[in-house]
């Protein structure tokens, strides 16, 4: 299984991401004959060697004609790249409708246009709760000028090239400040940033350091490519890429992109939030409906643990593990059906290995499974509510399906 992890220690941005995947290996004559394929006139892609602390990395500036470039750090407006991109003057105000026509209308690859729009819907979908309207209505701004498009369909091709089977990445990195927009001076991270990670449910963590770290759009590609954000995963590593911004901070200016393959069959590794309550005066029956309201809200798990409280009183444990985009809805539910009056919570990395949904034969018909691969074996097992309907229609043992 060919793998990416995407090492943002120092946050990341569009230019950033292309070019780590061109240091990476990709083939720049390959990428800008696809991109050619756009049919956008006036540009042109310039690839330089950098040093950032004394380690090498590419560099991608896109050159558009007739218009002066300016390494500046000013965000000229909430979809603007941040002081890792190459700003030009643009005035070019395209839609997402504008965007999705350029796409659909090129002759890159179905799996390049189908990433390169999924990405660009996520800062649709961002700036539009920021501005207070919709994501058809809102008007990019930089992110809509020729450069910009070629970073982030750029991105696109590069990840359809490589067709890695999956996309890890870091915990993800801003500083801290503020920078001054079109509609005045606003905080880092910048809303946009934080209402592209808000919307995947991705934890941020700020560095002490004054300045921006990641970009809009570089939240966004990431928050579409990776499912997972948190330690590298158990992987043979192949190859790396290093990808420089513009701006020099304390710490190296880079976005390093891996590449490796499993061993054997790696696990899995993804995040989830566990919630923790414990509750000493709900019945057993409310309990019981409390956890199928959690399971219908989308907990990955939950269970209970009777516990002994202060004075020897008997509780239970409530503990339940979700997505962090699920948190709120976990929270509501046990506030508003149990007696509890506080929450603990925190985040874990877990080790999950992988897994498919098969159909299994039994002498008495057809039942749901899953099989499970490790170390070269592989473990199946009946799913409990399809075996229970078989047993059922069957007028059998529920311990008979197992058996068979």
């Amino acid at each position: 299984m060919k793998i990416l992890y995407f090492d943002c220690f120092a946050g990341i941005s569009g230019d950033m991401t292309l070019s780590a995947l061109l240091d990476l290996g990709v083939n720049q004559e390959q990428l800008i004959a696809e991109l050619k394929k756009l049919n956008l006139d006036g540009w042109e892609l310039k690839v330089s060697q950098v040093s950032k602390h004394g380690i090498g990395a590419s560099h991608v500036d896109v050159i558009v004609e007739g218009e002066e470039k300016e390494h500046t750090h000013t965000h000229k407006g909430l979809s603007a790249l941040l002081p890792h991109h190459h700003h030009h003057h643009s005035h070019v105000h395209r839609t997402m409708a504008d965007i999705s026509h350029i796409i659909n209308e090129s002759g890159i690859t179905a799996g390049a246009k189908d990433l390169a729009k999924r990405i660009f819907m996520r800062l649709a979908v961002a700036e539009a709760k920021i501005h207070g309207s919709t994501p058809e209505e809102v008007h990019f701004h930089e992110v809509g000028a020729i450069d910009s498009i070629i970073d982030i369909v750029g991105a696109a091709i590069c990840i359809d090239i490589l067709a890695p089977d999956k996309v890890y990445a870091s915990v993800l990195h801003d500083g801290h400040g503020f920078v001054k927009c079109q509609h005045g001076t606003i905080p880092v991270p910048v809303p946009a940033v934080m209402e592209v990670l808000s919307a995947k449910g991705v934890s941020l963590m700020q560095l002490d350091i004054q300045g921006e770290l990641m970009t809009p759009t570089g939240a966004a590609i990431i928050a579409e490519l990776s499912d997972s954000f948190g330690p590298m995963p158990e992987m043979k590593i192949t190859g790396t890429g290093y990808g420089s911004g513009t701006k020099d901070f304390g710490i190296p200016n880079l976005l390093r992109v891996l590449q490796g393959e499993s061993v054997d069959v790696v696990a899995e590794q993804d995040t989830v939030t566990i919630i923790e309550t414990n509750i000493d005066d709900t019945t057993p029956e409310i309990l019981g409906y409390v956890m199928e309201k959690l399971f219908e809200a989308g907990a990955r798990d939950a269970f209970f643990i009777p516990i002994y409280m202060k004075k020897g009183r008997p509780a239970t444990l409530i503990t339940v593990l979700c997505d962090e985009a699920k948190v709120p809805d976990m929270e509501h539910i046990l506030f508003s059906e149990t007696s509890t009056i506080g929450i603990r919570k925190h985040n874990v990395t877990r080790t999950c290995l992988p897994r498919k949904s098969i159909t299994i034969s039994t002498p008495y018909g057809e039942v749901k499974g899953k099989e499970t691969l490790y170390a070269g074996a592989s473990r199946i097992s009946i799913e409990y509510d399809d075996a229970r309907r078989l047993a059922q229609e069957k007028d059998i043992p529920l311990r008979n399906i197992y058996k068979s």
